[in-house]
């Protein structure tokens, strides 16, 4: 099927869809694959549409008479240009269209956001980007909407798992408009015990010194200082520790605790099949899972053995009241062989468990880099330090905390202590 016909079809099964809420929710998902499935170059003309002009024709425009009336295929750049306004102005009706019917207020059911058309599926939220918006110069993706995100259920080969969480704290903090600060602990002197066979390793254990008591302490001080939440790096807190955190938050003995969310770095875990995987858990304040992560690439360096996983394959975005998150573990969002999915999700923020030396870190930069200038959306990585041997030198651990475009001194992202707070 050509472009000029899919806009057709698409036009006209939108028209017809966008009765009450869940009819407008698809009618809104039609219009815009109608957009991201047009040509690259086609698409790329969003980029110079005049933002005041755009907004000026959607508001002349009502739901009668926003859809365009579709006739030849365009045949000039002029011709183009004017068929991807009017497709803009449309979704833009629609948006507004929504947000009416829902008197503006923002869902809190993953049931509420679900649209579908032709196949495929996506959540439609009524959220506003943290970071960005509305301008000329802006590509589709980060203005074909103004006032809402459209997460696809799936992206490439991952589905997109949307999770809502009870945050009472964070609906606090956001009304204080206080700037949003997370803690990052790194852990001076851990050591991993590595089981290695034919298969190849994973992380059967890690020796440290008093480290609930840190994480306690660090837990309160996070609370203390107004912070979102915590994170810890890849595979620094074992399955039984975790078991421990959940315990102490749930029971009160930690009742200092003020936090929406806690990223307990990750584990390598075996599942109810005896399979084994990384996986980052996600717990609110209170020691309740909300989210869990499965890494999605595994390590593999050299002539070495490689991280004995299998792999994961969702991408867990939890909506708390201070933003969308979404989350990877180290290779997730590093990965320079392959094109991550966080290029094209749009969340607020990536938050991701690392482990490794500077070269992981540098890739890291990269990356948010990419995530950056594609969507605005900001990245949190706490990176306990690991290098090629036991005994090679560098930081206990790296923060990258990426909230703008200009790249960050490396040096600046080296932490030799093990507690920092950063604002993002």
């Amino acid at each position: 099927m050509s472009w000029i016909e899919l806009v057709r079809n698409n036009v006209a099964a939108a028209r017809k869809l966008c009765d009450g809420i869940p009819g407008t929710r698809n009618a809104i998902l039609a219009v815009w694959l109608t957009i991201a499935k047009a040509d690259q170059n086609t698409r790329d003309l969003y980029r110079g549409l005049i933002e005041d002009e755009l907004e000026e024709a959607t508001q002349a425009k009502g739901l009668e008479d926003c859809f365009p009336v579709v006739g030849a295929a365009p045949r000039t750049t002029k011709d183009k240009e004017r068929l991807v306004f009017e497709l803009a102005v449309c979704l833009r009706v629609l948006e507004r269209h929504f947000h009416h019917i829902n008197n503006g207020a923002p869902q809190r059911r993953v049931a509420s956001t679900i649209a579908q058309f032709g196949g495929i599926s996506a959540y439609v939220l009524l959220r506003n980007p943290r970071h960005r918006s509305a301008k000329t110069g802006d590509n589709f993706m980060r203005r074909g909407l103004k006032n809402a995100r459209l997460l696809p259920a799936r992206i490439k080969e991952f589905d997109v798992k949307l999770s809502f969480i009870q945050d009472f704290r964070g609906r606090r903090r956001a009304a204080s408009e206080a700037a949003l600060k997370i803690g990052a602990g790194l852990f001076p002197g851990l050591e991993f015990v590595m089981n290695i066979d034919g298969k190849g390793f994973i992380v059967s254990n890690i020796l440290l010194d008093g480290q609930l008591d840190t994480i306690h302490e660090q837990i309160r001080i996070a609370s203390a200082d107004e912070c979102l939440g915590v994170v810890y790096p890849e595979l620094t807190i074992t399955s039984s520790t975790l078991q421990e955190i959940c315990a102490n938050l749930s029971d009160g003995r930690w009742h200092e605790c003020d936090l929406s969310m806690i990223v307990a770095g990750s584990c390598h875990q075996l599942d109810a099949g005896g399979e084994c995987f990384n996986v980052c858990t996600i717990l609110d304040g209170y020691g309740n899972k909300v989210g869990e992560h499965k890494k999605l690439f595994r390590y593999s360096e050299g002539d070495g053995p490689h991280e004995a996983i299998e792999l994961g394959s969702e991408l867990e975005v939890l909506v708390t009241e201070q933003g969308l998150f979404a989350f990877g573990i180290c290779l997730d969002f590093c990965n320079r062989s392959e094109s991550p999915p966080y290029i094209d999700l749009d969340v607020d923020y990536v938050i991701v468990p690392s482990c490794g030396g500077e070269s992981t870190m540098r890739s890291h930069v990269n990356t948010s880099t990419d995530v950056m200038k594609k969507l605005r959306t900001r990245t949190v990585v706490v990176q306990q330090f690991y290098g090629d041997k036991p005994d090679a030198p560098g930081p206990v651990g790296y923060v990258l905390a990426r909230t703008d475009t200009p790249e960050p001194a490396f040096s600046d992202l080296e932490r030799n202590q093990p507690w920092n707070v950063v604002v993002i």
